[in-house]
């Protein structure tokens, strides 16, 4: 059974003289094991939408976006206004699951076998899955399922995982990450050999560089009240317990100011959430313009998670000239380093002292100036052309080359 393939819009093409000796572009499948993304994406799929664009932009790379047939009326939803757009994409004849359980137990499909030539099956996130000729990249955003430290690494979902990304590192020609400290967790937990481990990093989105020029009174959706601003709703992973406890202690010292949580609640934080008086709850996902507006008009974001395989808000709030308190804690230091306030964000005494970032504009001025230049460092392309670079270290000699 052929897979169908379309292309939504024309290609960039070489447009140099059709004489001239080219260099055979590497021919990429992804494989992310859905639709190309459309509408609301989380950290992990502006990441995939920006590696994906990228390469298909590249004139050296040709890109087909590889989606199960379970997923194929998704991916035709996508529209001009999607990064993804211009991307070809392709059905395959297997729906998600059926690919997930046979190439565990089977090996099979082969993914290069519906497309020909191909060099490589990229995944732009932690998928299992099984080549022939083509070489694997499989990307890990972070191994917070398997910690030992998470209580529910043994549940039968963490086992599961386990397995499956096991099997892909060891499949893997190449393993991509977004951190050091991510790299170091793969490789101990998943027994990568770090030789094959590329840090490609996370970038930020050109609309929080454009917000920092905004006035915040005049952008902030709650213009009458100081508030400080969090992303990634209230869950263990996202240290709902610190943040709760960051509530608290700004009720006790300022009573009219709030404390934003965008996101989903899990159940155990619901309770003491809606009993706060100063936490207000948007439990769902916003598109970019309204997080940028959200995070121009707060005080200071906050990043007080247990566990983060990097920590793209902390970037959003340095890019929109917003300081940045976070939990010295996995992937934050390395990520917001001297430009923000690294505390211990389960310590009533280290957020006492962060909260003296409300009568101390010296502070506040010096850590948006510090971010400005640290978030420098953080850009799509240049993870673009690591990632590149990565791909590259390990294709095979182009033959026109020899």
């Amino acid at each position: 059974m052929q897979p169908d393939i379309l292309s939504s819009r024309a290609r960039i093409d070489d447009t140099r003289h059709p004489s001239a000796r080219l260099p055979r572009r590497i021919r990429i499948g992804v494989y992310n094991a859905s639709e190309r993304y459309h509408g609301y994406t989380t950290g992990v799929g502006r990441h995939v939408n920006r590696m994906v664009a990228g390469l298909a932009t590249h004139p050296d790379f040709d890109v087909t976006f590889m989606v199960p047939k379970d997923h194929w009326v998704l991916d035709r939803a996508c529209t001009p206004e999607d990064q993804l757009f211009g991307v070809r994409s392709m059905r395959l004849p297997q729906s998600r699951q059926a690919l997930q359980i046979a190439s565990l137990l089977l090996r099979r499909p082969l993914l290069d076998k519906y497309l020909a030539g191909v060099d490589w099956i990229y995944s732009p996130r932690e998928q299992l899955f099984a080549t022939g000729s083509a070489a694997a990249a499989v990307t890990f955003h972070d191994v917070y399922h398997l910690e030992p430290s998470n209580p529910d690494n043994a549940h039968p979902r963490a086992i599961r995982l386990r397995v499956l990304w096991r099997a892909a590192v060891e499949r893997a020609a190449t393993v991509l990450t977004t951190s050091e400290f991510s790299k170091q967790r793969i490789c101990e937990i998943l027994r990568a050999d770090a030789s094959r481990v590329h840090v490609i990093g996370n970038g930020v989105e050109e609309i929080f560089l454009d917000v920092a020029k905004s006035d915040p009174r005049k952008v902030s959706p709650l213009p009458e009240h100081t508030y400080f601003l969090s992303i990634g709703g209230l869950s263990r992973k996202k240290g709902g317990h610190n943040i709760l406890l960051f509530a608290n202690r700004l009720e006790k010292c300022d009573r009219d100011a709030r404390l934003v949580v965008i996101g989903p609640v899990e159940p155990q934080y619901a309770g003491a959430a809606h009993a706060s008086g100063n936490i207000l709850i948007i439990d769902r996902g916003l598109p970019d313009y309204q997080i940028a507006r959200w995070i121009r008009g707060a005080l200071a974001v906050l990043v007080l998670s247990e566990y983060e395989g990097f920590g793209i808000p902390a970037l959003e709030a340095m890019a929109a000239g917003v300081p940045v308190i976070a939990n010295d804690a996995s992937s934050l230091p390395e990520v917001v380093g001297d430009a923000g306030l690294m505390i211990d964000a389960a310590s009533m005494k280290d957020i006492d002292s962060a909260l003296d970032i409300r009568s101390d504009p010296g502070l506040r001025a010096e850590l948006i100036k510090r971010g400005c230049e640290r978030v420098k460092r953080w850009r799509w392309d240049q993870c673009v052309d690591k990632l590149s670079a990565a791909l590259r270290a390990t294709s095979a000699p182009d033959p026109q080359t020899e």
